[in-house]
């Protein structure tokens, strides 16, 4: 490889290679395969016909297509006929795709058909457009076919300095600027990945990424065609269409970016979740043997996992972004071996690289061979500006004097715009873009990716990215729907917000988050996978004040026809009505778009009953995510009669023999255990009323706490009491749902604070008994008072009773939610005065009251507390 000049002598060698595959494209359940023989006679025709009508040596050719095998074809047609090839996205607004085409100096553009029309419209005349993915005889004039020349046409001499690409930077921090790389920079790349020998003939490699990109331009096309290996196409980007490119296309490597590479390590590591317990625990064995040196038999006992993905895959190469440490380890593990690099468009796609059998984890690798990396104006801690030099960098940028200046030194070097740091083996490693450092208000210096992966492991996070807004760091969060319906939607923004702050536990301080935003879209990123960070504040202002928001998109024929009927039609109506201010779309989350939280699903349930008749069970409300979500639930959900009834007569019926004996039972174990172990003393027996009915809210630390509230109530006020308790504990088997039935439990799930709990709260109030409900809604995982839901408010809006504050003391110490056993400790209960709510309700909304009354309910408690 050392002594070719130019791209257009390695085409020739295609020749060498025959008939042995050099692309194979998949097109849904068709493949179509050309030989390195064919690719050659092809791009050669192209070549010939480029020259015929009238290409010069120099000029820019546009491809604008997707991947396929003509646009690779004409690829090296172009850079044959001593073109310059110009790939471009088509997704550019018009405007920056003139720009381009411009810089490009474009005589000629292969397009894509449906692109045809779009670009006549916007190129300039003097831009002839070749169909590409048209194969009609007929129109001659305008299908690729029909410009092909004669195969055997005389082709210009190429130099080591001519322009064989225009590519352009990714554009995630503004506008993308132009690159002219000669072929002696693209030749640098492949020379350096042909000492390694890490691929050659017979090899397949899967190339998802799009070729508009330096990255699977150079090291996903050039460099495997020029090494004899084959390209493979998939048809689509999906994951069931890279596995079934990878098994039938018999591929032997991959080409991705981390993205990808940490999307097929959660595939493995859910794959592995659903396992039998054994086959499971034998494969995590595996994997931990092999990560610590046990290598030797890791390919063969781990094969049937890899083969699941695809048999013939041993090695992944990986541009664009550093790959998580873990993900890196990961599939080490597994068996196949990782080739991962730095570089930029402005050096040729790579810069650095790992050596195989030398692969550093975490770290970018060594200088590719020619290329020299120095780091400028180091800290102490060894972290600054990172400049390269050598044979793959290009000259500067095109029609782009300014950007050149900043970008090179005038010694020479390239500033890459990242920072990072060289260790003593020669190892680079990258810590992040400087452009893209978030500065703090206190002048603070934080790097967002390293970061983004620790937050982005919070549940129902999808994706995140950090920013600074006024000096403080936010995140903007795309939420995991699917996984909130799967966990439970209705507190989404209370899931994010304790996930968010769980994952923060072990950042510094400064890398706590002060707020975050939720969006609907993903995040803004490259082809590659990097965030387009330019675009985040506009981004996270417009998430943080929805109502400002654009008209919704126009509805899809499947909500259309979700609107037709009766049930739905209806409760789209009513929300129009109760939110006048909005625009509604079935895609609006309700809980972030609209901020219904715990109390705002307590509002919207029980008006639905009062409104529409509806009511919503728990299983059904925990799948409510959208506005689409809530309508496709109601349209089959059952009266709220029939739903109250159902649970009044399973729930409050009375204690049959054997429900009495066994509640009997279980007093006096309790109180035995209660009073005799844990020592329990009782205050404020005098403040509980002659007779109830009444609302009893203790605080809620421990398990320990409902035995001890219970123990300290009288005998008749324990008789004529019912007990909120949590679904997901005391319902969970069979045995504890027959222990709460003799206990007098309801089923609540704080989780899901729905209706359909309340309202049978509500029955038990209005039938005279008593009803000790938790107002926290969980435990306290600090021992502290935490909020109080207003849920306590809604309980007493149609039934006024007093409300009577309770304080458990010593609960924490004796079973707090950090152990799985509790231990001896004494325990106090002291009951305050009543509080009635006639007194403290205020004027206003419903809302309103019932927070003030949950607020005034925790302050009594709290005064109990001291």
């Amino acid at each position: 490889m050392d002594d070719l000049d130019n791209l257009q002598i390695l085409w020739r060698g295609f020749a060498a290679h025959g008939e042995l595959p050099a692309l194979v494209a998949f097109r849904g359940n068709e493949i179509e395969t050309w030989s390195f023989a064919e690719l050659g006679k092809i791009s050669a025709r192209l070549a010939a016909g480029l020259l015929e009508n009238g290409l010069g040596r120099g000029d820019g050719v546009a491809l604008v297509a997707p991947n396929s095998p003509r646009w690779i074809a004409a690829f090296w047609g172009i850079v044959a006929a001593g073109g310059a090839a110009v790939p471009l996205d088509a997704q550019n607004n018009d405007r920056e795709l003139v720009r381009m085409l411009k810089i490009g100096a474009c005589r000629f553009a292969f397009v894509a058909a449906e692109l045809a029309a779009r670009l006549s419209t916007i190129a300039p005349p003097s831009i002839r457009a070749i169909i590409i993915d048209c194969d009609s005889h007929e129109n001659a004039g305008k299908s690729w076919r029909g410009f092909l020349g004669r195969e055997d046409a005389e082709l210009p001499t190429l130099s080591r300095s001519d322009i064989a690409v225009v590519a352009f930077t990714s554009g995630t921090t503004g506008s993308p600027k132009a690159v002219p790389l000669t072929h002696a920079n693209l030749l640098t790349n492949v020379a350096a990945l042909a000492t390694t020998h890490l691929v050659g003939p017979g090899d397949r490699a899967l190339l998802p990424l799009p070729l508009y990109h330096a990255y699977p331009l150079t090291i996903g096309m050039i460099t495997p065609l020029a090494l004899g290996c084959a390209v493979v196409l998939p048809g689509g980007i999906s994951g069931p269409e890279l596995l079934h490119a990878m098994r039938q296309g018999e591929v032997t490597v991959l080409v991705g970016v981390p993205r990808l590479y940490t999307a097929l390590v959660d595939n493995l590591s859910r794959g592995i979740a659903v396992m039998p317990r054994a086959a499971r625990v034998f494969v995590t064995v595996l994997l931990s043997l092999s990560r610590y040196g046990f290598h030797r038999s890791r390919r063969l006992l781990l094969a049937p996992l890899r083969r699941r993905l695809a048999p013939q895959l041993r090695l992944l190469v990986s541009g664009g972004a550093s790959v998580p440490i873990e993900v890196e380890r990961t599939l080490d593990a597994l068996g196949w071996e990782m080739l991962t690099g730095y570089g930029l468009v402005e050096t040729s796609s790579m810069l650095t690289f790992n050596p195989p059998g030398e692969a550093l984890p975490g770290a970018a690798g060594r200088p590719v061979p020619g290329m020299e990396i120095r780091i400028a104006g180091a800290e102490p801690d060894g972290v600054g500006d990172i400049e390269a030099r050598g044979p793959s960098l290009f000259s500067g940028y095109r029609d782009d004097p300014e950007k050149t200046r900043e970008a090179l030194t005038t010694d020479g070097w390239f500033r890459t715009g990242d920072l990072g740091s060289i260790d003593r083996r020669g190892y680079l490693h990258v810590t992040a873009r400087k452009v893209e450092t978030i500065v703090l208000a206190d002048g603070k210096k934080l790097f967002p990716e390293p970061f983004e992966a620790v937050y982005g492991t919070a549940p129902l996070v999808r994706e995140i990215a950090l920013l600074a807004v006024d000096g403080a760091l936010v995140g903007l969060v795309v939420p995991d729907l699917a996984a909130a319906r799967d966990t439970g939607a209705m507190r989404l923004a209370d899931a994010l917000r304790e996930g968010l702050t769980a994952a923060a536990r072990p950042l510094p301080p400064y890398a706590r988050l002060s707020g975050f935003a939720v969006t609907h879209e993903a995040l803004p990123r490259t082809q590659l996978g990097k965030v387009r960070r330019h675009l985040l504040p506009a981004l996270y202002a417009a998430a943080r004040h929805p109502e400002a928001e654009a008209e919704p998109a126009p509805l899809s024929d499947e909500d259309r026809s979700l609107l037709e009927q009766p049930a739905t039609a209806a409760v789209w109506r009513w929300l129009q009505q109760r939110f006048p201010r909005r625009s509604l779309h079935p895609d609006t989350i309700l809980q972030i778009d609209l901020g219904i939280d715990s109390l705002g699903w307590v509002e919207l349930t029980l008006a639905l009953e009062r409104d529409l008749g509806l009511a919503l069970r728990e299983e059904e409300l925990a799948r409510i995510a959208t506005i689409r979500d809530l309508l496709r639930e109601t349209g089959a959900v059952r009266h709220a009669g029939t739903e109250v009834a159902a649970a009044t007569s399973t729930w409050l019926a009375p204690l049959n023999t054997g429900l009495r004996i066994l509640r009997a039972i279980g007093e006096g174990v309790i109180r035995i255990v209660m009073r005799g172990l844990f020592q329990l003393s009782v205050d404020g027996l005098d403040c509980l009323p002659s007779h109830g009915p009444a609302l009893i809210c203790p605080n809620h630390v421990s398990y320990i706490d409902p035995f001890a509230v219970g123990v300290a109530l009288p005998r008749r006020w324990l008789e004529h009491s019912y007990w909120a308790g949590w679904s997901g504990i005391a319902f969970s088997t069979r045995l504890r749902r027959l222990f709460s039935r003799a206990a007098r439990v309801i089923p609540i799930d704080p989780d899901r604070a729905t209706g359909s709990g309340l309202m049978l709260g509500r029955v038990v109030l209005e039938r005279g008994w008593n009803l000790v409900w938790f107002p926290e809604g969980a435990r306290s995982l600090d021992g502290k008072l935490q909020r109080f839901l207003p849920g306590i408010g809604a309980l007493v809006e149609e039934h006024v009773v007093p409300i009577i504050p309770v304080y458990v003391g010593g609960s924490f110490a004796a079973w707090p939610a950090t152990r799985r056993l509790p231990r001896l400790s004494r325990i106090s209960v002291r009951f305050g005065r009543p509080i009635l709510p006639d007194a403290i309700m205020p004027a206003g909304s419903s809302r309103e009251r019932d927070e003030q009354i949950a607020a005034a309910v925790r302050a009594a408690v709290a005064d109990l507390a001291r």
